[in-house]
């Protein structure tokens, strides 16, 4: 490079991070990305990975690369860089190879902890891990989480390691979920850091890095495309231009300021042009992308279809605008902490839930007469639509990421558009409940990749009860990002207590995550309490939140409040303290109380839907609405090597698995969906899941575990046969398909 000369260069994640190490300017290390932030990278990170035909998935550098933007470097001695710009992706990205590095030393794959080490950490003198991203204020946290070793903040911590911690959680969380299976991971890893890339733009001072920061950032000196927009549609009105112009500002100004989110106008139109104009359904999505990667283009390409023709068309089109943003920017305030006087929690829960996607199902209900009360009855039903979807995928063990939720949100928006009254969405939305009794909620367990969703549906159970025996609702605490409040098992992990009660600690260990024997506590109690029995944990119980507190000693006759909630939900036989009654006993017990207590929470009459009359043949001006489905369709098949597996044909549904571990056997079976069903009759959605329940460990390699009988009586593990199918052309082709 020419002496003070500018030059770009395309890195591989691999290169970037494990060729040198990155310093960054003090007032530049606060680390501030959202939650929504870390999600979104992760989620188009393995929306990308599985786009891979499968045939490249085991050789992924054959894949087509995934730009991830760029950043602004200096050159320093001894392999070291000073990073200008790009420490929020940088920061991300090292904690999610932190993540990768620990689930893939669970997991014996040591090829794969070697690389990632090396992306990691840069060691020099003495023990002490150098990490790639030099920042001392985050050397401890880092560490545990390299060591593998608990960490919790200290006091005083800073805004930005509070942060860090979060989202490092949270980056934990999101792998148990989306990587699905061991198997899948020396692939993932192999394309991360091969063809996930940045651009990196080198600078020869800091002077000029900063320079060039300052032009790629300096909001002033471009046009966003929300600005582009609003010089569109003002050069068209001709008339009262100004006025509309200082009304448009204001949007900004209230959108923005919600949730201190600059992005907030961009997310805003684009969540309105999709409620109200884009051509969506499941299946088509050539709008939606197009919104998403440039709205100003697209409001100019169909301006037609928007009904942009004469000034009034324009002046009419920015006005309604502006009304809806004033509807969204309650929504947005919803969104953030729970509106129970409006009706309107169900955004906040929604949006702890990841299901940032909903506010364009919300506007696509709003007419632009709505008062602010029907706009709110109209927001509050589409909310606990989504909520109530989110439960109901919960529980039959599909997928609940945001990508997930997107085909059900295109098929209905068309639909909403046509509804006048919130008495038509609720007629609309009610059409689209399944009939379900919550059965499925008595043999739900807390797995590794659902344990988000269990606590969901603890914060949810804990708060109805404390509401309706007279507490304050703490929603907002028992869901905080802090985790203030931890998941408590009634049963200490001590299967030989249990000898005598389970036919085995495979068993034991089933029964113990059941939902019916799991509470919400304060972390400080939660650690407290520890390994202690249930018999002495009992008895402490007392002074915490009712679903735990009934299993004190004589707790119910000291509270009239509480027995006139039992009285009401007529669940006496199942809302008490138990004495010496069996461990399955009172997982049983509990497990209906708890699907008793769903029933009604998520009743439809609750939510303000609506019982369907029955078919009549009249012309009516609502829109036309299907009878409620009575079971729930599966948007989405599993996405492991097993079920796909059972759909080629490979197995037979039925199949009978053996697993061993330290001279302990254990058996399954496989269903048609590629479900394994344990003897305890849980029913876990991977080989690894179902693997990790029966031996009681923190990870499985399902695959390697879990064996089959071969046609000669001999034995041959999943993973085997899954060679052999791939190599005979039959897993291939039911991949493809």
């Amino acid at each position: 490079m020419e002496n003070g000369s500018i030059e770009g260069n395309t890195f591989d994640l691999k290169s970037l991070f494990g060729q040198a190490t990155y310093d960054i300017e003090y007032y530049q290390r606060e680390y501030a990305w959202s939650a929504e932030d870390v999600r979104t990278l992760l989620t188009d990170l393995f929306d990308a990975f599985e786009r891979i035909p499968h045939d490249r998935l085991q050789h992924p550098h054959d894949a087509g690369v995934f730009f991830l933007g760029p950043f602004v470097y200096i050159e320093q001695p001894n392999e070291a860089r000073f990073l200008v710009d790009g420490q929020q992706r940088f920061t991300t990205l090292h904690l999610l190879f932190l993540h990768l590095y620990r689930v893939a030393g669970d997991w014996g794959q040591r090829d794969v902890v070697s690389k990632l080490d090396r992306v990691i950490t840069d060691f020099g003198p003495g023990t002490r891990p150098q990490f790639r991203i030099d920042i001392e204020e985050r050397q401890e946290a880092l560490e545990a989480l390299y060591r593998d070793r608990p960490y919790e903040l200290p006091p005083g911590a800073s805004l930005s390691l509070r942060n860090l911690h979060d989202r490092s959680r949270q980056i934990g969380e999101l792998l148990d979920e989306l990587l699905e299976e061991a198997d899948r991971c020396p692939p993932f890893v192999d394309w991360l850091l091969s063809k996930v890339v940045m651009v990196g733009i080198r600078a020869p001072s800091r002077d000029s890095g900063f320079r060039i920061f300052e032009s790629m950032n300096d909001r002033g000196a471009r046009l966003t495309p929300v600005d582009l927009v609003k010089s569109f549609l003002l050069s068209h009105v001709r008339t009262g231009e100004e006025k509309l112009n200082e009304s448009w500002r204001h949007m900004l100004s209230e959108l923005t300021g919600v949730r201190g989110d600059t992005d907030a106008p961009r997310k805003f139109l684009k969540a309105a042009l999709l409620a109200r104009y884009a051509t969506v359904s499941e299946t088509e999505t050539v709008d939606s992308d197009n919104i998403d990667l440039a709205l100003n283009i697209w409001v100019r390409k169909n301006s037609d279809r928007i009904g942009l023709r004469q000034p009034d068309d324009y002046h009419r089109f920015v006005e309604d605008l502006i009304r809806l943003a004033g509807h969204h920017s309650t929504f947005l305030q919803a969104s953030r902490q729970p509106y129970h006087a409006d009706g309107l929690a169900a955004l906040f829960y929604n949006e702890v839930n990841g299901l940032t996607n909903q506010m364009a199902l919300v506007l696509a209900s709003i007419q632009r007469h709505d008062t602010d009360t029907e706009a709110k009855r109209k927001a509050a039903l589409v909310a606990n639509f989504l909520d109530r979807l989110f439960v109901e995928r919960t529980l039959n063990d599909e997928p609940v990421q945001t990508r997930d939720f997107q085909p059900e949100i295109h098929r209905l928006i068309p639909r909403l558009r046509t509804c006048i009254t919130h008495q038509d969405v609720s007629r609309l939305l009610s059409a689209q409940l399944p009939d379900t009794t919550f059965e499925a909620v008595t043999a739900l367990g807390m797995r590794g990749n659902n344990k988000a969703q269990v606590r969901y549906l603890l914060a949810r159970l804990t708060a109805h009860v404390e509401t309706e025996i007279g507490n304050p609702n703490l929603i907002a605490d028992y869901l905080a990002q802090e985790r203030t409040w931890q998941v408590e098992h009634l049963y200490a992990n001590h299967p030989e207590r249990h000898a005598h009660e389970t036919p085995d600690p495979a068993t034991f260990r089933a029964w113990r995550a059941r939902i019916g024997v799991l509470v919400l506590l304060r972390r400080p109690d939660n650690a407290s309490y520890n390994d202690l029995p249930l018999e002495v944990k009992r008895l402490r119980y007392a002074r915490e939140n009712g679903l735990a507190a009934i299993l004190a000693p004589d707790y119910r006759k000291n509270h009239p409040a509480l027995r006139a909630f039992i009285a009401r939900h007529k669940i006496e036989r199942h809302f008490r303290e138990f004495g010496k009654e069996p461990l399955q006993k009172i997982v049983e017990v509990r497990g209906e109380l708890y699907r008793r207590l769903c029933a009604h929470i998520w009743d439809p009459q609750q939510l303000g839907f609506q019982p369907l009359p029955p078919p009549t043949r009249t012309e009516s001006t609502t829109p036309v609405t299907p009878r409620r489905s009575t079971t729930p369709v599966r948007p989405r098949p599993l996405r492991t090597d097993l079920a796909r597996m059972m759909r080629s044909g490979v197995l037979a549904p039925g199949t009978q698995l053996h697993g061993e571990r330290r001279g302990n056997r254990y058996t399954a079976r496989v269903d048609a969906e590629g479900f394994v069903l344990l003897d305890s009759g849980d029913r876990c959605p991977s080989p690894d899941e179902a693997g990790k329940l029966v031996c009681g460990t923190r990870s499985c390699v399902g695959m390697a575990f879990w064996y089959v009988t071969s046609e000669d009586g001999g034995l041959v593990s999943l993973r085997e046969l899954r060679g052999q199918a791939e190599r005979d052309g039959r897993l291939l082709s039911a991949r493809r398909s």
